[in-house]
């Protein structure tokens, strides 16, 4: 894989210093937790926030969206945030910054996210561990989208099932859902370097290639390459219109009593997705949302 097609985006925002506990919280929600507050100490009045995406994980539109959470913020206090600055940096000048402060990430009950220098800290000794190389930048644990998948499979455990994770990305969800007890994954994307990125992963976490099978491309690897027993549990944290392409295949690979987990969605989606899932005999049976994302539940009727 090569590294120096991985970009980061720095999101740099100048914010009133009376929203800095705002700004934590917001972030906080978001799940997003690598920022920085820089403090000039000839100026009380405003700091300089810094938010470190990677750029695979964070389109324009997800990109647009923190930025105008960040104004909604502002409002209450009758303040106006001023421009923010995009600045996209190449993987090598990033590894001389967040890199070296990269911390130990737990999610859910259960799940801890490191990246693959690090020594288990003592206080996580108990988690199921997910070591993570970050500059394969296809995901990384940050978006809420994929806090939101690996909560449902930490409060879900899905012991024995077999997985499709559909645009695997780094394979986050894959590591997850097998150290969370799935006997089996297929785990597909159509894009190479994704694949590169899971297989990396998977060799970090010491996973048999017969448990975390990766193929290029889409359902139509995951029907050919599964066993007669179809999928448990289909994860596609991707986008609505993707999904919306995928949807009339899901059937193809499920069984008859599996679980559908879509994720990647807007809030202002759901409903859009819940009548055109129905139209294909499929039923809602959980939402979930961290603000404005959302992941659904679905089982066939």
């Amino acid at each position: 894989m090569n590294n120096s097609q991985i970009i980061w985006l720095r999101l740099e925002q100048e914010i009133a210093v009376e929203l800095e506990d705002s700004f934590y919280w917001l972030l906080s929600k978001l799940d997003i937790h690598r920022f920085s507050l820089e403090h000039d100490p000839s100026n009380n009045s405003t700091e300089k926030l810094f938010v470190w995406l990677p750029l695979n994980e964070w389109l324009v539109k997800d990109q647009e969206i923190l930025v105008q959470s960040f104004i909604s913020l502002a409002k209450p206090f009758d303040l106006t945030l001023p421009a923010c600055k995009w600045i996209q940096v190449k993987d090598e000048d990033w590894s001389l910054s967040w890199k070296k402060n990269w911390k130990p990430d737990p999610v859910g009950k259960s799940i801890l996210i490191l990246p693959a220098w690090l020594d288990v800290p003592d206080q996580f000794l108990e988690r199921k561990i997910i070591r993570l190389d970050p500059g394969s930048a296809f995901g990384t644990g940050s978006h809420p989208s994929t806090r939101l998948c690996i909560e449902f499979l930490d409060n879900d455990p899905p012991v024995g099932q077999i997985i499709a994770d559909l645009g695997c990305g780094s394979g986050i969800l894959s590591l997850a859902a097998l150290k969370l007890g799935a006997e089996t994954t297929f785990s597909v994307d159509t894009d190479s370097l994704a694949i590169s990125a899971t297989k990396i992963n998977s060799d970090l976490n010491h996973v048999p290639e017969d448990l975390l099978n990766v193929f290029l491309g889409s359902i139509g690897e995951v029907e050919a390459n599964m066993p007669e027993k179809k999928i448990d549990l289909i994860l596609c944290n991707i986008l609505a219109p993707v999904i919306k392409s995928l949807g009339p295949s899901f059937e193809k690979i499920i069984s008859n009593k599996g679980k559908l987990i879509l994720s990647g969605l807007l809030v202002e989606q759901i409903k859009e997705l819940q009548e055109f899932f129905l139209s294909l005999g499929w039923q809602v049976l959980e939402i979930k949302t961290k603000y404005p994302w959302a992941l659904l539940v679905l089982s066939q009727n």
